[in-house]
């Protein structure tokens, strides 16, 4: 009872969550609770660690126990939707790898890392709720994080893709691999196929005549899948991530540290020597440890700035970026990222002029009559709830073009620019659509919620086996390896604009890793300059959202 007492008073552990504590005092003391009193639940003692597992939540695997990273030990439990947050035990052979960045290349990368018997990857990661980046969702539950504005809390209570949209598997044998993982994903039920038909695109009808008051008349495609299946994750995209690195549903091999903003500004610095690298990780000024190997897991200003100051100079030169809507057709010379808005409305199902207009067999559409427009979704339709039968859920994407028209801070949208932008956004989708103007006025809105992408999508891909622009991609590396300073980047803007992209981006850059290791003739630094060119993608400059076809 005393070293209860002691432990609670000192906010170490709870009674109700699986911890593990922060000083060998503590350790001792709770040790000796757990022994005594074993009841309380299942105990896990070692000379550098402890742990409980309450009753009644042992078999559920709601909680897990973790294990150390160097000398300090962390609190975790299962976020929400199903993600555990773990990490293996530690071990003095095993070489630490801090990656910056919990989207789809980043826990690609961890997954793969933590299945060699080399590695002890964390993943540190500034979503607030759960990792994912692009594949991220709003789950029912999920607490805002300021005071939202919604009216009748419809959005609150559905899943919400906001970002990605859909999943395929390019043809090329490149990505075999990813075609095999998307299979197993299949077969236990994380991702599904597209109904047949449900899946169209948004043309103008140049064959029909012109319409009363200037209207375009339009028609509706639908898309096959018989040569390029197009997959969702069931119950929101962030099935994917979730997925990422658990072993048969049991606890996740490595660890995340969510909700951290690993500082731009001297957030990771080399403090290694020559043949043996070390970085320093930290957030705010605090010290997050010290790691063997740095990845790279992100994009955008934040990453060009984080790596700015240290030695790795000719790794650090392919994360300066550039933000625009378009991209020289010969690839630019920097990597270019795009805008995009994410509209998400709730409007009445039975009153639905787009129901009308597009039918209620269709789920999604890319939207390619109008130059403010990109893709149109309807989450209910993927995502059925039954807290609001006479409601509909859709989520408008933006062109880049627009994205960029109307520029704000992506955390902090000006109000009059937010009003502006919706109010834009729908008068658009009418004029798309051919529907009645003012019949998709927000004060029809149920409820509504506008988001800025900010770093969405690379128009250009880094080829490690292109010197002029010009070269298919075929030989490319998919990622960056800094052999000298222990380095590594994976993403997409590596080898394809798409969830396969990142995907097989961060498999490639933890094979070649662990080979780095095993001292085979793969041990040298690969894509780095100055071989190498950027190459334009295409596809997502079409698309706008990335390549998906």
């Amino acid at each position: 009872q005393h070293a209860r007492r002691l432990a609670l008073s000192a906010k170490l552990v709870t009674a109700q969550e699986n911890y593990v504590v922060h000083s060998a005092m503590a350790r001792a003391l709770v040790a000796a609770f757990l022994l005594a009193f074993p009841a309380a639940g299942v105990a896990f003692v070692s000379p550098k660690r402890c742990s409980l597992i309450p009753h009644g939540h042992f078999k559920s695997r709601m909680y897990h126990a973790i294990g150390r990273s160097g000398s300090s030990f962390s609190l975790t439990r299962n976020a929400p939707g199903g993600m555990t947050k773990t990490a293996l035990s530690a071990s003095g052979e095993k070489l630490t790898v801090a990656i910056i960045g919990g989207g789809i290349a980043g826990l690609s990368c961890a997954s793969h890392l933590a299945k060699s018997d080399v590695f002890q990857p964390t993943v540190f990661d500034t979503g607030r709720l759960r990792p994912g980046g692009r594949c991220s969702s709003r789950l029912p539950g999920d607490k805002p994080k300021r005071q939202s504005a919604s009216r009748d809390k419809i959005l609150a209570n559905t899943v919400i893709d906001h970002a990605a949209q859909i999943l395929t598997v390019p043809t090329t044998d490149a990505f075999n691999e990813f075609g095999s993982q998307v299979k197993d994903w299949e077969e236990k039920g994380i991702v599904r196929t597209y109904p047949p038909g449900s899946v169209c695109e948004i043309l103008q009808d140049r064959k029909a005549s012109g319409l009363p008051d200037g209207k375009k008349p339009f028609f509706l495609r639908r898309l096959s899948q018989k040569k390029t299946a197009m997959y969702y994750g069931v119950n929101g995209m962030n099935a994917i991530p979730a997925a990422l690195g658990s072993q048969d549903g049991d606890v996740r091999p490595y660890r995340i540290e969510q909700d951290v903003w690993v500082s731009p500004n001297g957030g990771v610095k080399f403090i290694g020597g020559p043949s043996k690298p070390a970085w320093k990780v930290t957030c705010n000024g605090q010290n997050l440890g010290t790691f063997d190997r740095l990845v790279i897991a992100h994009n955008g200003k934040c990453a060009d700035r984080l790596m700015s100051r240290t030695p790795a100079k000719d790794l650090h030169s392919l994360l300066r970026t550039n933000f625009a809507p378009t991209v020289p057709q010969w690839g630019g010379k920097r990597m270019t990222l795009n805008s995009i808005y994410s509209f998400t409305f709730a409007i009445k199902k039975d009153k639905s002029p787009l129901t009308k207009a597009v039918g209620d067999d269709v789920i999604c559409a890319f939207v390619k009559n109008h130059p403010n427009l990109r893709f149109l979704t309807c989450q209910t339709r993927k995502h059925p709830t039954k807290l609001f039968q006479n409601a509909e859920v859709w989520t408008i994407l933006s062109s880049p073009q627009f994205a960029k028209k109307y520029k704000a801070p992506q955390e902090n949208i000006p109000v009059d620019t937010a009003e502006k932008v919706m109010e834009t956004l729908l008068l658009s989708l009418e004029e798309s659509l051919n529907l009645p103007e003012g019949c998709l006025n927000r004060a029809a809105m149920l409820d509504e919620k506008l988001q800025l992408w900010g770093a969405a999508v690379p128009l250009n891909v880094w080829d490690s086996s292109n010197e002029d622009g010009k070269d298919s991609g075929i030989n490319n590396a998919g990622f960056l390896y800094d052999l000298e300073h222990g380095v590594g980047a994976a993403g997409d803007w590596l080898l394809d604009p798409s969830i396969a992209g990142a995907w097989e981006s961060g498999r490639r850059l933890a094979g070649h890793m662990e080979a780095v290791e095993e001292k085979s003739d793969l041990a040298s630094s690969v894509g780095l300059p100055p071989n190498g060119a950027f190459r334009a993608s295409r596809a997502a400059s079409q698309a706008g959202i990335g390549n998906i076809r």
